[in-house]
């Protein structure tokens, strides 16, 4: 095999996900930093403040030729389609998906037509592109942290209800390196809703 091929073949974890603009951001932070003086927070694997998204579509384990193939087809659809910057709304932390069981704590994101056609669009192009179909329905949340066994069943979250604008406005393909620290996301891609061209950061 040449050198060219063999890097087309390399595999790595990946996903696209929508990153909050920096006002979001400040206020995701601000919720996680509060969340962190709760007695219960060791029982909790929480997200890094960098790593913060709302993931469209876990892609799994890649090639770097699917890689380019599923970018091609998202910029050719989001040329032919043009979506525009999304405006969306997200809550006050809340235990997910319900409180009876939770799994996590997580912002929810509101689900306008824009979003939902838009996580439509990554799902059909993930499967065009030869990745098997996900089982489960589109759920818009930023995930803070992820509950430990030990999490107590009678914890609960004492925050006003809130609705945060979160302005998107480009996909993002990231790469997920598992690390026993946590994951470490580098971002591979980046496609605008708003212009038919992508800027690659590799």
């Amino acid at each position: 095999m040449t050198q060219t091929s063999d890097q087309a073949s390399r595999t790595f974890r990946a996903f696209i996900a929508l990153d909050p603009d920096p006002a979001a951001l400040s206020v995701l932070r601000g919720y996680r930093h509060r969340l962190l003086n709760e007695p219960w927070a060791d029982q909790v694997k929480w997200v890094a403040a960098e790593n913060l998204h709302l993931t469209l579509r876990f892609l799994g384990e890649i090639s770097v030729a699917r890689e380019r193939e599923l970018l091609q087809r998202l910029a050719d659809a989001l040329q032919a389609q043009r979506f525009g910057a999304l405006d969306l709304r997200i809550t006050e932390p809340r235990l997910f998906p319900a409180p009876r069981h939770p799994r996590a704590i997580a912002c929810l994101v509101q689900p306008t037509p824009s979003l939902l056609a838009l996580a439509d669009l990554t799902e059909r192009i993930a499967q065009a592109a030869g990745l098997p179909a996900e089982r489960k329905p589109f759920n818009g949340h930023i995930t803070l942290g992820r509950l430990r066994e030990g999490f107590p069943s009678t914890a609960r979250l004492s925050f006003p209800v809130a609705q945060t604008p979160m302005r998107a406005d480009a996909l993002a393909l990231y790469q997920s390196q598992l690390t026993p620290t946590g994951p470490i996301y580098t971002l591979r891609a980046r496609l605008a809703l708003n212009e038919p061209r992508s800027t690659e950061t590799e």
